[in-house]
């Protein structure tokens, strides 16, 4: 085993030594145009570059074509990160005096921020993100300079590792502002600011398609796609999947790229270079999906995913069949956009007023923050002073040569019915514009052309953008959604089916009964999109004799994953009556596979509930039942009540019920495991609570939830179950909870894949975390290891110390194998 480690060792040593790269010279925003390899029809433009915009991370269009640009001016001064806590931060507008394509004037229109991460042009203002506040900004005598500030949120954003701080502030077709590295979405509402919760999504930037499908990414998972809207899966407090979620938009990790990279954090891992070229996705960020008209046609719907650690941006096709998306390289081989210059890092990319497409380029050396810097990449840093200098930063458009790029259309001074008529545009970006004036203008007096472009205009990307513009002004009827819901696009009857759940339940009971009929008849459309919209929806809808038509749709389409969740979650709080018929309904026969699944997962909402009331119904239910039917619920309670190897805290009856008394007669050896779980009188039994925390350890603990939150949380999230593509789950995890050696470990070194967790294997790597002493180690592993019903052990400083001293002459990561061993 030594000799297999030496070598492995050795092995690594040999290929971490240095790669012969080209020099890395700060070019000029013009000369860096040469460097630029791009596929055929295209050509690159500089839209803006120092010194007139400096260090940009983001931006936005406003009605008029100017940029409002957020420039992270502090970011890594330096490789040790020292002095990111200046408030040199800004918000700058930038226009283009000439109408030439390039910005030539500068206003600076917030300063003194620290580290600002997201804007958004909103009524009223502009929302700017400077974790942890949402400010929002107001210009009061039209100097475009911020004259008053105020606090939305307070705690709308972790301090901590940029990449890993909530950013984006997307607009979505449906007028909520997403983020990505978020649980939060905003909006404007009767005059104040409302926050809902969100899935978490992504790392750095966000896009939506024609249709208001999200996609984000992280570091190494360079595309996911949301199939369904994220909010259905928290209508249900007792059922969180995330069936259509997160769908994984690539095949191969290969990215192919112009100059050789040996500046990236792991470029000692022999599978991270090809030929000193980055050969894998480590640094994927801010993609966007095309959604011009200057491009080709057969463009729009691709999305590019800038690569800023390998100086490239790939263009990715997204093609769909049976409902499903698959998304692979444009191109064999290579990528859409490269650079020689190592200095160029994509991090964000837009839609242009122009149907083009906006690059921000940060333009530096040092792209990873400093949390993560390992000694290899700080290594290649000092040595090719990619340090310095800073403070620069460009900002390109990419034209097809084939069409001369069209002027930015000025927006804000045109009335509400060009605004109307501008969502007839081929250009999604005018389309989004026109929609976000009429609903921050409050342009009430354009309900009635919205509605007939709704239902009567050629292009159903207009029918969708008039119908959500309606219910950004509060104008959605009965009549309009009604025809909406027959409208011949797919997508205009799932925008339909969505604003009819806000209107349907407070119609009077004659209203609900005219609209029955046609929601029966989406229940059989042809498009199975449309199908799990209906899914989703209907069960979220009163209306009377609904419940039938809906059990009898579920039935027949029951082999959709998405359609069978779609069912649970509109029924939170309500799966125990929708089981009591449905075990009267024929057509809910629990032979069928597909069927038991859904029963199974109705039965499991209730045992989480935890009401002895009604888990008292479910026994009786079940006793009721056939052999068949009621072994299927009794293993589900089972199931949802030991989901974690430990029973759910248990629900305790005054006396033994009267439905287990009837199930004793038959299911005896079934019931035996569920005593745990369901319990009465004396046989209450508490589990054994872990040691209690002295109040050093009580202290380190909160440090610990503190420095977690800022730091781990990122990819392990809050609640420890990790993040798919990105990191495995802490929660119950024998490399946290078992002896802290392991847990120092990697702390310390990092660790690489794969690792099995809770039974399925991980292939990603962690880095170790840079900048913390002994003790802010100990606090983080003493909260993680005590945190989600954990009872290991606390972890000192001390033992950090010994594990330190233990490791000192260790370079890499840690592997699964190795940690197993350590007792």
């Amino acid at each position: 085993m030594k000799r297999l480690l030496l070598t492995a060792l050795l092995a690594a040593t040999l290929h971490a030594q240095p790669i012969k790269a080209p020099p890395a010279p700060v070019l000029s925003a013009d000369e860096a145009l040469k460097g630029f390899k791009l596929a055929p029809g295209f050509r690159i433009e500089i839209a803006a570059a120092d010194p007139l915009v400096h260090d940009p991370v983001a931006m936005e269009f406003d009605a008029d074509g100017r940029m409002w640009v957020v420039e992270m001016r502090a970011f890594m001064p330096n490789v040790d990160g020292k002095g990111e806590d200046a408030k040199i931060g800004r918000v700058a507008v930038l226009e283009d005096s000439n109408d030439d394509g390039r910005m030539d004037k500068r206003t600076d229109f917030l300063t003194g921020l620290q580290m600002p991460r997201a804007l958004a042009l909103v009524k009223g203002g502009v929302l700017v993100s400077e974790p942890p506040i949402l400010w929002f900004c107001e210009d009061t005598d039209g100097d475009l300079k911020a004259d008053k500030k105020t606090a939305v949120l307070k705690d709308y954003a972790r301090q901590g590792p940029v990449e890993h701080t909530e950013n984006g502030l997307m607009r979505g077709l449906d007028n909520w502002l997403y983020n990505a590295k978020s649980l939060k979405k905003l909006r404007f509402i009767d005059g104040k600011w409302v926050v809902r919760g969100a899935l978490f999504r992504g790392q750095w930037g966000m896009t939506q398609d024609n249709y208001g499908r999200l996609y984000y990414n992280s570091n190494s998972a360079p595309l996911f796609g949301d199939l369904i809207p994220g909010h259905y899966t928290f209508a249900n407090p007792h059922y969180r999947p995330r069936t259509g979620i997160g769908v994984r938009l690539w095949g191969s990790n290969a990215v192919w790229t112009s100059r050789v990279n040996p500046g990236i954090n792991r470029g000692y891992q022999k599978h991270m270079l090809r030929n000193g070229h980055l050969a894998v996705w480590t640094g994927a960020s801010g993609p966007v999906i095309y959604r011009g008209d200057q491009y080709p046609a057969e463009m729009v719907g691709d999305v590019f995913i800038p690569e800023p650690c390998g100086n490239m941006i790939r263009r990715q096709r997204i093609t769909w069949q049976n409902g499903q998306p698959r998304g692979a390289n444009a191109y064999d081989k290579a990528e859409w956009l490269t650079s020689t210059d190592e200095r160029f890092r994509p991090v964000n990319m837009y839609n242009g007023p122009d149907g083009c497409l906006y690059i921000v380029d940060m333009y530096r050396g040092i792209l990873q923050h400093r949390v993560y810097v390992t000694p290899y990449l700080r290594k290649q840093i000092a040595e090719r002073k990619l340090d310095q200098p800073v403070g620069l930063g460009r900002i390109y458009r990419v034209v097809h040569e084939n069409k001369k790029p069209v002027r930015a259309p000025k927006m804000s001074g045109q009335n509400p019915a060009q605004w109307v008529a501008a969502l007839e545009s081929k250009n999604g970006w005018v389309r989004d514009t026109a929609q976000k004036l009429l609903i921050n203008r409050e342009a009430k007096s354009a309900i009635g052309l919205l509605r007939q472009t709704a239902i009567n205009s050629p292009s159903p990307l207009a029918r969708q953008h008039a119908l959500w513009t309606l219910e950004g002004l509060g104008g959605v009827d009965v009549k309009t959604v009604e025809l909406a819901l027959g409208d011949e696009a797919p997508r205009v009857r799932i925008a339909a089916l969505r604003l009819t759940e806000g209107i349907v339940n407070d119609l009077d009971a004659e209203a609900k009964v005219e609209l029955l009929p046609v929601l029966a008849k989406v229940t059989r459309d042809e498009d199975l999109d449309v199908r799990r919209q209906a899914a989703l929806s209907l069960p979220l809808m009163r209306v009377p004799g609904l419940e039938p038509v809906v059990r009898n749709f579920i039935v027949k389409n029951a082999g959709d994953s998405i359609i069978r969740d779609g069912l649970v979650f509109g029924l939170g709080r309500r799966e125990l009556e929708f089981l009591q018929r449905a075990a009267k309904d024929k057509a809910w026969d629990a032979s069928d596979d597909n069927v038991r699944r859904i029963l199974q997962t109705l039965v499991g909402c209730v045992t989480r509930e935890r009401n002895a009331a009604r888990i008292g119904r479910l026994l009786r239910l079940a006793a009721e039942g056939s052999p068949a039917f009621r072994t299927m619920v009794l293993d589900s309670i089972r199931a949802a009540a030991f989901t974690r190897g430990r029973p759910l805290k248990a629900v305790v009856f005054k006396g033994k019920p009267r439905a287990w008394a009837v199930l004793e007669k038959t299911e005896g050896e079934k019931l035996k495991p569920l005593k745990k779980f369901i319990t009465w009188g004396d046989a209450v039994v508490e589990e054994k609570p872990p040691r209690p925390m002295t109040a050093d350890e009580v202290a380190r603990f909160a440090l610990g939830r503190t420095l977690y939150q800022a730091t781990c949380a990122a990819c392990h999230r809050d609640d420890g179950l990790g993040e798919e593509g990105k990191a495995p789950p802490l929660l119950d995890s024998t490399f946290l909870t078992g002896p802290a050696d392991r847990a120092i470990g990697i702390v310390l070194h990092g660790l690489t894949g794969p690792i099995t967790v809770q039974g399925r294997s991980y292939n990603m790597t962690m880095p170790a975390l840079q900048g913390f002493n002994d003790d802010h180690v100990a606090a983080i592993l003493t909260y993680a290891r005590r945190a989600w019903g954990h009872r290991a052990e606390p972890v000192t400083a001390s033992d950090v110390a010994r594990v330190k001293a233990a490791q000192a002459k260790r370079k890499l990561p840690w592997t699964g194998e190795e940690l197993l061993k350590l007792k």
